[in-house]
């Protein structure tokens, strides 16, 4: 029999898995019942107290214990865990600003409802704040900017939604530019898949983000290398403002089709194939012959040919038109 402290490797949380699910199987289990099956009687106290103050189970005797039924237990444990998740969701950002306010080196005088932001990591981290406030709608304008370009970096791991979450709408527009960064097509692309709504606009002049009408962040990590002059702002007309200002560029920039959707559409409307129909779809957002070839893995030169094989085909003029034209037709 081993102590928790010699299984190494084991995180507390894991044994507390292997011993309520040996409670369950023992059904009464005992002190003596769980030191047969391999649990340190020196460690029952600790972790029998975990799983009663999670309401798992209840003490029955000095060394017994009722383990309460699962169905209606861990939906209980599991509602209270994600409560605990949206109270620190909903209390990142005010605690943001008491983290920036701490870190000042010196007590400027601020105006109410306007944090400053210090460099480029804290720019982000703001976002990801937002990003948690947001309850049912995060508007995002995305310049070329350092802090763009990082917060748009593809993630290691993109884990499951949990369902209990609830559904936030996401409208970002970005600028054409950040389309020559490495990895960011790809990666606007998996999200635009993932149901967020992404469009491409030209010349934004600078980046904000808006969670809701609870608060706003305005990046201008473009114009100052540690983005000096940018803040977060919980004050209702500027973030307005704010989110009207975006809500034009979405309605007046070009959509960035989800790659999954042409494969969704029945066959009678794709008489493409998969890399003309990516050609296309890269055609309506304004895509240079260059980023196309790059992003299709062929040459800048095939890309030529196939242009202009298409917009025969569609009758258009300009490359926009043609992919204009093909979504119109549901071709991409």
């Amino acid at each position: 029999m081993r102590r928790l402290s010699e299984l190494h490797g084991m995180p507390f949380e894991d044994y507390l898995s292997r011993l309520y699910l040996a409670m369950i199987r023992l059904g009464l289990p005992t002190a003596e019942a769980l030191a047969q099956e391999g649990f340190h009687p020196e460690d029952l106290p600790r972790a029998t107290a975990a799983l009663e103050a999670r309401e798992l189970v209840d003490r029955s005797g000095p060394d017994s214990w009722e383990v309460r039924p699962p169905e209606q237990a861990l939906p209980r444990f599991a509602a209270a865990l994600e409560a605990r998740a949206q109270f620190s969701r909903a209390a990142s950002a005010e605690l943001g600003v008491l983290w920036r306010q701490a870190r000042k080196a010196h007590g400027a005088a601020s105006i109410r409802g306007v944090e400053g932001l210090l460099g480029v990591p804290d720019i982000v981290q703001a976002v990801r704040s937002l990003q948690g406030l947001a309850e049912s709608h995060l508007r995002l304008l995305l310049d070329d900017s350092p802090a763009s370009q990082l917060w748009l970096r593809p993630p290691t791991e993109h884990p499951a939604p949990r369902p209990e979450m609830p559904t936030v709408t996401v409208s970002c527009v970005v600028d054409m530019e950040l389309l020559n960064r490495p990895e960011v097509l790809g990666e606007l692309e998996r999200r635009s898949n993932a149901g967020e709504r992404i469009r491409v606009a030209r010349n934004v002049p600078f980046s904000c983000v808006v969670a809701d009408q609870s608060a706003a962040m305005v990046d201008l990590s473009r114009h100052h290398p540690q983005g000096d002059g940018s803040f977060v702002v919980r004050r209702r007309p500027a973030i307005a403002a704010l989110t009207q200002m975006i809500e034009v560029a979405f309605a007046f920039s070009t959509p960035l089709l989800p790659t999954v959707a042409a494969r969704e559409r029945p066959a009678d409307k794709m008489p493409l194939g998969e890399r003309d129909r990516r050609i296309l779809g890269l055609l309506a957002t304004g895509a240079s012959d260059q980023l196309i070839a790059r992003h299709t893995a062929v040459s800048t030169r095939t890309v030529e040919r196939r242009v202009r094989y298409l917009m025969d085909q569609l009758g258009a003029s300009t490359r926009f038109q043609a992919g204009v034209a093909a979504a119109r037709r549901g071709w991409i």
